[in-house]
């Protein structure tokens, strides 16, 4: 086949905790190829945390994972408590390898990809990773990570454009960006001025904690777009690992019945819109603005915005609306789809592109696993929630130096047995 080269992408993407959707333009066969109630909130705008005492759990095994079925849309699971592969269509399985037409997709066994108890912490740089030896403990502080780790989800603009940087400090905390994101009510419309029968809405999340400081307490501040001079802002609490909050952006009000009238929903900080896999809705986002001085040419974090409070100083950015980057179509709102941890926005631009787990060369039109110190791995918990596998892309073998077609991928895992 005559692959198809990726459009370029350069905007900032975070890779510890986010997905985007499928982008990369090249097929991994042909060319070698990511109830009813209503919810606490709070007007207002921390570190929360506990220090278990310490596990003596370890990464006591390794195995190595070679994908050998490289065929179009065909999936392989891997049971890394057995170190063998195992059937996807059984609940045992850990890791999902799905080559899809158009790229290659990793899974945990949780969510909206299995009916597992699985979830995914990272992708993390393999310099780091390799520091930890409890995949539940910071290697450390020893605080209790497991509420980092998250299923895989349906998630979208905020996914591919994140609304935050993560442990900048070493303390695994998030910091916002105070990006400014664009909300449709009708994302079928290429329409981006607010009108009483399609609001149109702009938000930032310029907080993630509460006064005393606990995390899951996101605070919007939004407008209707046609209203830009009438700011409203509301902290909600998203605490709960396992429940959605829905909040309804004309009412201000939030509720745990996704069958309520809302177009945003929060659970931690993961965020989602009320359109495609996460709602019957029709919402769509895009990003409108990111505020200067938060990232330098390359896309890389300035950790010194990102801690200081920049909320008061972007306030601008959100209800400037003149100024604001729109979609020229419908087919520009991003709309919520299947995603996980394991796949993250890649960054770059052609014919460099790099996906977190490996490279696209698209001279040579082959992909490439990283070298160890330049690698970047995840922890990912399996499907029975009491064992932890500590994962990185090893090998994408090609039959010679010349071939677009890959004849396997290696995976090196380090096994942390359940107790």
């Amino acid at each position: 086949m005559t692959p198809i080269s990726p459009a370029i992408h350069t905007k900032p993407t975070k890779l510890a905790l986010l997905f985007s959707g499928s982008i990369l333009a090249l097929s991994m066969t042909g060319c070698g190829g990511g109830g009813d109630g209503t919810s606490s909130d709070s007007d207002s705008n921390g570190n929360g945390g506990t220090t278990p005492p310490v596990s003596s759990a370890s990464f006591s095994e390794t195995a190595t994972w070679q994908v050998t079925n490289l065929a179009p849309n065909t999936a392989t699971c891997y049971d890394f408590d057995t170190k063998v592969e195992s059937s996807c269509a059984e609940d045992k399985w850990d890791i999902k390898f799905d080559n899809q037409a158009r790229s290659v997709k990793l899974w945990s066994n949780s969510g909206d990809s299995g009916a597992g108890l699985g979830g995914v912490f990272g992708l993390i740089d393999w310099s780091d990773l390799s520091r930890y030896s409890n995949a539940t403990q910071d290697p450390d502080t020893k605080r209790d990570i497991t509420m980092h780790y998250n299923e895989d989800r349906s998630g979208g603009i905020f996914d591919a454009q994140p609304w935050f940087e993560y442990n900048l400090k070493g303390n695994h905390q998030l910091y916002p960006n105070n990006r400014v994101y664009l909300v449709t009510t009708d994302n079928s419309s290429a329409m981006t001025d607010s009108s009483v029968q399609q609001p149109i809405y702009a938000m930032q999340i310029t907080n993630y904690y509460n006064d005393t400081g606990a995390s899951g307490h996101p605070t919007l501040r939004w407008i209707d777009t046609a209203l830009p001079n009438k700011v409203q802002t509301k902290t909600i609490d998203a605490s709960n690992n396992d429940n959605w909050v829905y909040f309804d952006l004309a009412t201000g009000k939030s509720s745990s019945d996704k069958n309520s009238s809302w177009q945003i929903g929060f659970k931690r900080n993961d965020v989602i819109l009320n359109g495609g896999d996460s709602g019957s809705g029709k919402t769509g986002g895009y990003l409108a603005a990111t505020p200067a001085g938060y990232y330098d040419a390359q896309g890389k974090p300035i950790t010194s915005q990102f801690t200081s409070d920049g909320s008061a100083a972007t306030l601008a950015d959100l209800t400037n609306t003149a100024v604001y980057d729109k979609p020229l179509s419908a087919r520009s709102w991003v709309i919520d789809s299947k995603g996980s941890d394991l796949n993250p926005a890649y960054t770059g631009s052609f014919p460099n592109l790099d996906f977190g787990w490996y490279t696209y060369n698209g001279m040579t039109h082959q992909l490439n696993a990283k070298a160890v110190d330049s690698a970047q791995g995840a922890l990912i918990r399996s499907a029975e929630g009491n064992s932890y596998a500590r994962v990185r892309l090893d090998k994408i073998n090609y039959p010679d130096s010349s071939a677009t077609t890959a004849t396997s991928w290696e995976f090196k895992i380090d096994i942390q047995p359940a107790p």
